[in-house]
């Protein structure tokens, strides 16, 4: 009913649009724009409904999600829950207490959420993309053009973050404990006065917060220092374990607010025809939402980071600007060392029109230096030589493959492996599921290191000018600076085959990496592919409480094989287009 009712809207909005021999008349011009602010509306309590169910599945201990203390100190966040079971009846209801009713239910409702996302970006881009491409030139259809442009549909989408926000805010139970791993990071710093880089929580279990902490009791939990350091900042205020979680999930909240705002500044100077929709992609995303909002994770600050980082490099290109964007990289360094992908790509792209080699070297050395300067000076007051060295390392897992797409190859590798070794007689020291995760660790990161590679050597031809981007049917027509399509994909790029390759783990959370660079650029396959898999990677929750079930066996094919199956359907369609299209040319 949800989707008959949207494609309705939709679809009569799209007949009103697009007409293939006539001008619309501009009597019908303010019809469109009621019925887009119906869909965002329709779309808006719809998925306000599912989340809403979302905070009211949390409490079963079914689900078995992570426990906080917020149920303790705000029943009445509760009764979502207690009404659901009402509504369901006594014997539904004990399906839901104890059965894996409710991981099928959560497993639902995720789906239903992206599918309504997925919709809603369709609906929206569909009509807008062929009145550019058939209409252009049309008044009434550039007014409608134009009315997607407007600042008002910012407070709209604000109003979305805020209502989905505030919703999840007060979730009884989460899906990641990584929260109180922040808080007790900086209890251990401010408290204790010990280093949190080399002592893990269990060496404190009589403190009131250690009950919340499980994933990370016994090792070192290894966070960048200026998230450290605001970790300290938000637990030194002393407040109740309750208002302290708030705290730390309120400054999520509030990161992702500032993040769609800058979205939308950024897009407003690089591509202000797509600023709407680019905003649209990162606020609403519901991985965004649940994992900013809902669990409270650090990456909305390095978003933050990263997105005024960017701001500040499409404001011009005079020596300052240069200074402040090498010192802000230096900052999301010292957040989350995933940054270092991208600000390589940076200086080399800064210097493409540099000639001479000399002027190259010295510019690399200058840029880097500015952009280690902040990171250095952050990390210095928590190094502790040696051991803080080991520990940096030792925090990049090597030897196990967890949600890892690469880590499916583990195991047909390892059976190889062990009937080789058995074959030929291999001495019993020899390890050959070892031998095998270690070749297929260093198989995927070379086949990384050859694609970072092409990434430079895609920067560094990257236009330098309007006409030479117009020159290219690869870059992006709705780039108003040269070159900066190229930047921001081939930032994507790096760290999502980082993510597929090299990172031995995959969470949910790690998509919010390239989550910033996509919204920015134009609904590609491959960015497509990566809005895609930010939904799919939600299924781990579910897939987490299914254990035994015949689906829980092809997760890693639904997560990892669902995006696969778009990118290969999109690829086609546009190879068949192309060759359509020579075929036209030809016979013209």
């Amino acid at each position: 009913m949800v989707a008959s009712t949207l494609y309705g809207i939709c679809h009569e909005d799209y007949t009103c649009l697009i007409t293939t021999e006539r001008i619309v008349p501009a009597t019908s011009v303010t019809r469109p724009k009621q019925q887009r602010l119906l869909l965002l509306l329709l779309f808006l309590c719809f998925s306000e409904c599912l989340y809403l169910l979302i905070v009211a599945l949390s409490p079963l201990p079914s689900l078995r999600l992570f426990q906080t203390p917020i149920a303790a100190a705000y029943p009445w966040t509760l009764v979502p829950m207690q009404e659901l079971l009402r509504f369901v009846g006594p014997s539904l209801t004990a399906l839901l207490w104890r059965g894996k009713v409710s991981s099928w239910l959560l497993l639902f409702v995720i789906c239903a959420l992206f599918s309504l996302y997925s919709m809603l970006i369709y609906l929206l881009w569909r009509p807008i993309h062929a009145a550019r491409m058939t209409a252009q030139s049309q008044p009434p259809l550039q007014r409608l053009y134009q009315e997607m442009l407007s600042s008002r549909w910012l407070l709209l989408l604000l109003v979305g973050v805020l209502v989905f926000g505030m919703t999840l805010l007060f979730q009884p139970r989460l899906f990641s404990d990584d929260v109180f791993t922040y808080i007790f990071s900086g209890r251990i710093l401010v408290i204790y006065g010990a280093d949190p880089l080399n002592t893990a929580p269990y060496q404190y279990a009589s403190d009131p917060y250690f009950q919340w902490v499980l994933s990370g009791r016994t090792a070192p939990n290894i966070y960048g220092p200026l998230w450290l350091c605001v970790s300290s900042l938000l637990v030194s205020l002393r407040t109740a374990p309750a208002q302290t979680l708030l705290l730390f999930k309120g400054l999520a909240l509030l990161t992702h607010l500032l993040n769609s705002i800058l979205v939308w500044a950024i897009l407003s100077r690089i591509a202000p025809a797509r600023r709407f929709l680019g905003t649209l992609l990162y606020a609403w995303n519901p991985l965004a939402v649940i994992e900013l909002s809902g669990s409270g994770h650090s990456e909305g600050l390095l978003l933050l980071t990263l997105l005024v980082t960017v701001w500040l490099l499409v404001q011009g290109s005079t020596l300052w600007h240069r200074l402040g964007v090498c010192l802000l990289f230096g900052l999301a360094i010292s957040i989350n060392l995933i940054a270092m992908l991208v600000a390589p790509l940076y200086i080399w792209f800064d210097l493409r029109t540099q000639q001479h080699m000399r002027r190259i070297i010295w510019g690399c050395i200058w840029r880097a230096a500015m952009t280690l300067f902040p990171a250095v000076t952050i990390f210095f007051p928590f190094w502790r030589g040696a051991s803080t060295f080991f520990a940096l390392t030792s925090a990049i897992d090597m030897a196990h493959f967890i949600h890892s797409p690469v880590g499916v190859f583990a195991i047909p590798l390892q059976l190889a492996f062990l009937a080789v070794a058995d074959a030929l007689h291999f001495p019993s020291f020899l390890h050959p599921f070892l031998s095998a995760d270690i070749t297929l660790r260093a198989t995927a990161t070379l086949i990384f290191v050859l694609i970072y590679a092409h990434l430079f050597s895609r920067v560094k031809r990257a236009p330098t000018t309007p006409v030479a981007r117009h020159h290219s049917l690869q870059n992006d027509a709705e780039m108003h600076l040269a070159g900066y399509d190229i930047l921001l994909s081939s930032c994507g790029i790096a760290v999502f085959w980082y993510m597929i390759l090299v990172s031995g783990w995959f969470w949910p959370w790690y998509m919010l990496w390239i989550l910033w660079a996509i919204v920015l650029g134009g609904l590609d396959a491959f960015a497509g592919t990566v809005l895609v898999l930010s939904g799919t990677s939600l299924l781990l929750y579910p897939f987490h409480r299914l254990v035994g079930e015949p689906i829980a066996t092809y997760e890693p094919a639904l997560i990892f094989g669902i995006p696969l199956l778009y990118l290969i359907v999109v690829c086609r369609r546009q190879r068949k287009r192309e060759r359509m299209q020579a075929t036209y040319d030809r016979r013209s």
